[in-house]
């Protein structure tokens, strides 16, 4: 893969090279990048659009030129770690099928999402995702995820309420006086940007590695 080829076009020029069964899985991989690329570009335009109308509501106008907008932002990280969280799941699966004597399984590990993927990739594949530049800023968007799912976004009822008030202080996120986290639309296009790099940077080694190992196979 050229500096100038990204790596999905990169998998796409490698179809001839392999066999029926290694394409349905490169195409997998191919797949996964290009939904999650075209979903942050459409989503973040989207956010960029936003408009509200107040006329018809008695509520107070602070409501929706912040309240709304940020819970609007809330299901945009939330989604966008979902969508990743499943994308990786896919190809942690397909590990397990080009690895099958892989002793440990992925459940077994244990801490978080992140942590539990990094230790099996690590053991299994010999990569260190965590070498990408953006893995803080994936680490941190399941912190925050991790916050607004479980907490509904309140700071002081989550398990990482320290890391969350060290965002507040360096001005990533904001805090309304209930301590409820407030997303801008900035801080959206950030991680959008850091997840679309942690692709590239970090799953980008996992997904070479997995064409080799189908390459292998097909032999």
């Amino acid at each position: 893969m050229d500096d100038k080829q990204g790596p999905w076009e990169y998998y796409l020029s490698l179809q001839d090279e392999f066999s029926v069964h290694t394409n349905w899985h490169r195409q997998h991989l191919v797949e996964n990048l290009m939904d999650l690329d075209g979903f942050i570009s459409s989503i973040s335009g989207n956010l960029e659009k936003e408009k509200l109308d107040t006329n018809d509501f008695s509520i107070s106008l602070g409501f929706f030129q912040v309240e709304q907008p940020s819970r609007i932002r809330y299901c945009y990280l939330t989604f966008l770690f979902t969508i990743f969280e499943r994308r990786v799941r896919a190809l942690l699966k397909i590990t397990a099928e080009l690895k099958p004597n892989i002793s440990k399984g992925f459940s077994e590990y244990k801490g978080s999402f992140l942590d539990k993927t990094k230790a099996y990739i690590k053991d299994n594949l010999e990569i260190d995702i965590t070498s990408s530049n953006m893995w803080a800023d994936i680490n941190e968007l399941q912190k925050v995820r991790d916050c607004i799912i479980h907490c509904g976004g309140q700071v002081s009822e989550s398990r990482d309420a320290l890391f969350l008030r060290q965002l507040f202080t360096t001005n990533k996120i904001d805090l309304n006086r209930y301590d409820y986290i407030l997303i801008t639309d900035k801080y959206c296009h950030e991680l959008g940007k850091s997840m679309k790099i942690f692709i590239e940077e970090g799953l980008g080694q996992l997904y070479k590695v997995l064409v080799e190992l189908e390459q292998k196979k097909s032999e």
